[in-house]
């Protein structure tokens, strides 16, 4: 709403008419998305006793990513890996500039253990393995010495094959225990509107099926709303997230990211649980919201190699977050920057530090992520050629770096002393850092209870939230201290709303 007048998304849309609804149905619980909170909701209905009714307009679910942070599960455990809890939570209300609600933050960090041995109780017995992400630590990481802190607590999956999969295996996993639990799974089925009269109960959905019919499932005792994010809406990040509007225009990986995604009958991702929810007199949580936008397509990720600009010049302490490299990228004349190392970067490697997106063992995987977006020469006049930057100006960069490097103390930008390499050994390589948009991270005023609330703060009845429908978990960025925890707080949520819906006493 400006100036009193409200956006056309925030209008609610006429009643759908009784004699348009083709087909009614039935059961407990009715979960709308069947991704990532869909499935840990919709399975852990069912796991509560609960006839459930899961639907989506794909014709599958959609997926991403794969690393899941969770805070003592039995895997870390059997590690020896201590995570303080309150720590992780306190750096976390820091990273939001205290604008979270703590309490959501505190729900994931209290159950995100449980839920992800129960994750492994599923995944296990149909062969895939739970690794940690990053570990052991390289002998020299110590956490308390690192400019950001990055905490041990993603978790991956993987068949020892496909290493693409990883999250896609767990994804399986649920969704087949959910069939034979009997879930009724409905793909290309959209919601459209929320079933609400008055103030009353959310008391279930009218859909669109797959033949373009108008279908009413109603829940005797709650809908649980998982519909992800809004990323590919481009009114609502202009309203809602600015400063990452163009990039998820231009870039939103997360959308081509798999051939199920291009097979798509519509556009996903568009804010349709947040419209809804909005329509029923649930609230946005207040703005700007927090992008999930890395960059870390640079050969090295976000690995604190020297960064310069189109002009040649440093511009910042390199040992940062893919998080904070996209903030200081798209400031930079024509949003474009370039990673530059010598040929002893298989030696330098190691001594770059861990964290979400940096490498530091050189494996064929790495040296083919090198080969492939790297741009090699002989001396840095060539390399300054094919970079299309003044090589004076890069000359004079590099003497400097260099001349700190010696010096063992970064005068200019303060970057740690055992990550100032020289660039003196051809041959000389530079590789573009690209920024991505992965999804958007605001949500619906929602309660430690996952429901949402109303422009009074009070509850809107039978109907819970999970995943990035919940509003108030993260500000100004994506914190990657935790890695993973987009996907920890959805299977969390997920199955806390799932849980949750299932206890609720029937109605009809």
């Amino acid at each position: 709403m400006v100036n009193g007048k409200r956006d056309s998304f925030e209008i609610e849309p006429p009643p759908v008419p009784a004699e348009e609804i083709r087909e009614t149905f039935t059961a407990d619980v009715v979960v709308v998305g069947a991704g990532t909170s869909g499935k840990a909701a919709a399975l852990s209905a069912a796991e509560a006793g609960a006839r459930v009714i899961q639907i989506d307009k794909h014709t599958t679910y959609r997926w991403s990513g794969g690393i899941i942070a969770a805070i003592d599960s039995r895997l870390q455990k059997q590690l020896g890996i201590e995570v303080d809890k309150d720590e992780v939570i306190l750096e976390l209300m820091k990273w939001g500039g205290n604008k979270p609600d703590q309490r959501l933050i505190r729900l994931w960090a209290d159950h995100s253990g449980a839920v992800m041995d129960w994750l492994m109780d599923m995944t296990e017995p149909e062969g895939v393995r739970t690794v940690m992400y990053q570990w052991p630590r390289p002998a020299a990481f110590d956490l308390k010495t690192e400019y950001y802190k990055e905490f041990p607590v993603g978790h991956w999956h993987t068949d020892g094959r496909n290493k693409t999969l990883e999250h896609k295996l767990a994804l399986d996993c649920a969704e087949k225990r959910a069939l034979k639990l009997g879930v009724d799974i409905r793909y290309r089925t959209r919601a459209v509107r929320l079933l609400r009269r008055g103030k009353g109960r959310v008391t279930g959905v009218i859909a669109r099926d797959k033949d373009g019919h108008k279908v009413q499932i109603n829940a005797r005792r709650a809908v649980v709303l998982c519909t992800g994010d809004y990323g590919s809406n481009p009114a609502m990040m202009q309203k809602y997230c600015p400063t990452a509007a163009e990039v998820a225009r231009k870039n939103n990986i997360y959308m081509v990211r798999n051939e199920d995604l291009r097979r798509a009958p519509e556009p996903l991702n568009v804010g349709d649980g947040h419209l809804m929810g909005m329509w029923i007199g649930a609230v946005m949580e207040p703005g700007p919201h927090a992008p999930m936008s890395h960059a870390s397509v640079g050969p090295a990720g976000s690995t604190p190699f020297l960064r310069v600009n189109t002009e040649g010049s440093r511009y910042e302490n390199e040992d940062v977050p893919g998080q904070n490299i996209a903030n200081s990228l798209v400031r930079q004349p024509g949003q474009r920057v370039w990673q530059v190392f010598d040929a002893r970067w298989t030696e330098e490697l190691p001594r770059m530090g861990i964290g979400l997106g940096r490498f530091y063992e050189v494996t064929d995987f790495i040296r083919g992520r090198f080969n492939d977006f790297a741009i090699q020469a002989d001396t840095l006049k060539e390399l300054a050629g094919k970079m299309g930057v003044s090589y004076g100006a890069l000359r004079a960069t590099v003497d400097r770096y260099n001349e700190l490097a010696r010096l063992g103390k970064d005068l200019d930008f303060g970057k740690r002393p055992d990550r100032l390499t020289t660039i003196e050994e051809p041959p000389f390589y530079a590789g573009l850092v690209v920024q991505e948009f992965l999804v958007v991270l605001g949500g619906l005023n929602t309660n430690p209870g996952l429901q949402p609330l109303d422009e009074d703060r009070k509850v809107i009845p039978g109907i819970y939230l999970a995943g990035n429908t919940v509003g108030n978990r993260y500000a100004v960025d994506y914190p990657t201290m935790c890695a993973g925890l987009s996907h920890g707080m959805a299977w969390t949520t997920g199955r806390l709303a799932g849980l949750s819906a299932a206890a609720e006493k029937a109605t009809g």
